[in-house]
């Protein structure tokens, strides 16, 4: 708690010395040296018992710098105070916390002594104190070295890097992202909500993105949170989603269960100084159903609001001025153009005057140059640009011309993501496990040294790089981790997805309860995938079902789908969206889908029936839940690729069972995995295997019998879990971060050094060290 109010207190003090430009010498030079204390306190923290004074200090020092420079004792853009008035009082804040550090200071340098002499007298001592004298050089001399910091982040605040974008996403937003970086970081304390407004395909997701992930605007807000909302908004959803993003809360949302959580995050954003993203808005009744989790503490909170409707930007906060994107000039438009398509190499002079007519006929709008661009970066002809150039510059002609020129594997693994809903995020490890089994990737593209699922990630990258995909989030080791569709691209993916009997998005296509209730069971006559609600699955009319091949269903929370499986008795894939776990599945009806291939969704309870086994063709099994039971039955379904759930019970002991499940590639997460003789045996071709062990000592001689993982010829990724109460997990994450360079190399060789992998293993990933690496 001291280190959290002494960083919130700079982060003011930061934000006083950046924007406040009229600010007087004295006063900055006062502002200055209660930095400095503030400083040398979070130095010094750690090592310091009382840790209560230093937090006591640093909020009273809080409250008087908020209140000196606040509107009602200081009102924006009027000189401060130049009686000098405010210097003097800041000069007294800065005394009082002064002695403060010098208590701390004294006594660390009094430990240092006493810790020299005990070390000089008896090395070995086990008893003695673990702090050294060298850990605090830095005592000595603060006043230089802490001037220095200081100078340099001085520096850096005065600067207006985006660090965290990259340039192309830059171009052309530069002038949008000073004035708003200027209305979040100046100007009043009260909480402010600044909309953005402007068409779809302007850049609006895009701009608050490069704000959002500004190094040094994250580092003015104690909590950042982004949640996109869309037109098919919940209000149980929203928040959901706004949880996940602040990981603060997030981190304690189980230690109080108890509480709500819309309570739950009001409560936790009182005192902090916080900046929300509420993405894609569409409705006034949207921002009424949430406006009251964001309490109101004049501590310079801001909230971002992007919209294509004015009415709704300026419903959301009247007093405050709406951010009109404007579309980009000729200049800023080719520079994008050239960037996406060569990077930083110069453009083909033979493409130069071709490429300037394809920009101009893009009308200034960046998604229609960057799509473009995706289509131009994969062929460099003349005569290829002539082609596109001619096409004109309408949006939906552009993606039109660069879906025409995928190669024909890839263009059905596009259009079938127009069954998944407007903004929603997709994983991309179950888009491939779709796509496969969908039969968009086999092995008559392959080239005979790829498997399917590689095959599919270059499906997947390229439709990337063509920005026809956009990239969510990625993993720890950079590659993507999930994406979604643009809102515009989507449009077109579903039309064309029905057009070309891909998948039929339902919802999309009948928008109303009352539409699809008269007329799903007509339309789907000549679809066999679809796309629909638990609503709409409970239909009764649906007399020409049984020719379905493929549901994705999206949850609608009221509506459980007992007895609707039975209606498409042919179904092979049933994807159900990861959403709440508000809906499930009756296992005893779903076990009765003999052509199932592909399953994911939640269950009523943790224990998966021995009915299982009826699923002889089943491929993937993807279960939403954790502590999941499996039956021995397991071991006799020999299709079984994908074994996955947030975490298994340990699994049913295989003595006994004849045969192996030759064709297993995927098994996560099997939780006290026993890897005795007859279970590596089980799982001989075994890729990616994820394993996590509750005890709270992890020792590679406590029966788990991990050395047995050299059996496995051809596994490549393995995850290690240790599982721990949040509270030891904490005190474990606090612990290893508080220890400075080679610490994750020790834990690893603590941790794996007993054990001899295969030579195929490329990756092991101890995911509870991971956390906080990150």
């Amino acid at each position: 708690m001291a280190y959290e109010a002494l960083d919130n207190l700079q982060q003011t003090l930061d934000q006083i010395l950046e924007y406040r430009d009229n600010l007087l010498t004295p006063i900055k030079q006062e502002i200055i040296s209660i930095r400095i204390q503030a400083v040398v306190l979070q130095l010094n923290v750690k090592h310091y018992p009382n840790k209560e004074t230093i937090r006591e200090a640093a909020n009273s020092t809080h409250e008087i710098i908020e209140y000196l420079f606040s509107e009602e004792n200081v009102p924006d853009g009027e000189l401060i105070d130049p009686t000098v008035r405010l210097a003097n009082r800041l000069r007294e804040v800065a005394q009082r916390l002064e002695s403060t550090v010098g208590d701390v200071v004294d006594y660390i340098k009094s430990k240092a002594s006493v810790s020299s002499v005990t070390d000089s007298a008896d090395v070995g001592s086990s008893s003695r104190s673990a702090i050294t004298s060298s850990e605090y050089d830095y005592v000595v001399g603060v006043d230089k070295d802490v001037k220095v910091i200081m100078d340099r982040l001085l520096v850096e605040s005065s600067r207006s890097a985006i660090t965290s974008s990259k340039d192309d996403d830059v171009v052309g937003f530069e002038e949008d992202v000073k004035v708003i970086k200027n209305r979040l970081c100046k100007g009043s304390f009260r909480l402010q909500v600044i909309p953005i407004v402007g068409t779809g395909g302007i850049g609006k997701t895009t701009l608050a993105k490069i704000l959002y992930n500004d190094s040094l605007i994250r580092k003015k807000f104690s909590i950042c949170g982004w949640v996109t909302i869309s037109q098919d908004h919940s209000v149980e959803r929203i928040v959901l989603n706004l949880l996940a993003s602040m990981k603060e809360i997030s981190a304690i949302r189980d230690a109080k269960s108890d509480i709500p959580m819309e309570t739950l995050i009001c409560e936790y954003l009182k005192g902090r100084r916080y900046l929300i993203v509420m993405d894609d808005m569409w409705s006034k009744k949207a921002w009424d159903n949430v406006k009251m989790l964001f309490p109101d503490v004049s501590n310079g909170s801001r909230i971002i609001v992007t919209t294509r409707l004015q009415v709704v930007a300026a419903y959301v906060d009247s007093s405050c001025s709406i951010h009109t994107m404007s579309l980009l000039d000729t200049y800023h438009s080719w520079n994008l153009l050239k960037r996406k398509v060569f990077g930083h190499k110069d453009i083909p002079i033979e493409l130069e005057d071709i490429g300037k007519k394809i920009v101009k006929n893009c009308g200034g709008l960046p998604l229609s140059i960057v799509v473009v661009a995706g289509l131009l970066s994969k062929i460099h002809t003349r005569y290829s640009w002539k082609q596109i150039a001619q096409n004109g510059g309408q949006l939906e002609t552009i993606i039109g011309s660069s879906y025409t020129h995928l190669p024909n594997y890839s263009k059905p693994c596009l259009l079938y993501m127009a069954g998944f809903p407007e903004d929603y995020e997709i994983r991309v490890s179950e888009l491939i496990h779709l796509w496969i089994c969908e039969g968009f990737v086999t092995l008559s593209i392959s080239n005979g040294s790829k498997s399917l699922e590689e095959e599919a990630e270059d499906c997947f990258n390229d439709l990337v790089q063509r920005s026809l995909l956009l990239v969510i989030s990625r993993k720890f080791d950079g590659k993507i981790k999930s994406c979604s569709l643009h809102d515009i691209v989507r449009e077109f993916c579903v039309r064309e997805a029905a057009k070309e009997k891909v998948i039929l998005s339902v919802m999309d296509y009948l928008p109303t309860p009352i539409l699809r209730k008269y007329f799903v069971p007509r339309l789907i006559k000549e679809h066999h995938s679809i796309s629909a609600s638990s609503y709409d699955l409970h239909l009764k009319d649906y007399v020409h079902s049984s020719h379905i091949r493929t549901i994705i269903c999206i949850p609608k929370k009221g509506y459980r789908n007992v007895g609707f499986v039975e209606k498409f008795s042919s179904v092979r894939v049933l994807h159900v969206l990861r959403r709440s776990n508000y809906w499930d599945w009756e296992p005893g009806q779903v076990f009765n889908l003999v052509h199932l291939t592909y399953l994911a969704s939640n269950i009523p309870n943790s224990i998966i029936p021995s009915a299982i086994s009826k699923l002889q063709n089943l491929q993937t099994l993807i279960i939403y839940r954790s502590e999941v039971g499996l039956p021995i039955e397991i071991w006799r379904l020999r299709q079984l690729k994908h074994l996955i759930a947030l975490s298994f019970q340990p699994l049913p002991n295989p003595e006994g069972e004849k045969n192996p499940l030759e064709n297993l590639q995927v098994l996560s997460l099997a939780t006290n995995l026993v890897c005795s003789k007859r279970m590596v045996e089980m799982i001989p071709n075994i890729k990616k295997l994820g394993i996590c062990y509750s005890k709270e000592k992890f020792d590679v001689d406590v029966g788990y019998c991990l050395d047995n993982l050299k059996q496995l010829c051809r596994l490549e990724k393995l995850k290690l879990e240790k599982h721990l109460d949040f509270s030891s997990r904490q005190l474990l994450d606090e612990q290893a971060l508080g220890m400075r360079g080679g610490f994750s190399f020790k834990l690893v060789d603590k941790i794996l050094g007993g054990i001899n992998f295969p030579a195929t293993v490329e990756k092991v990933n101890l995911e509870w060290l991971e956390a906080f690496l990150e």
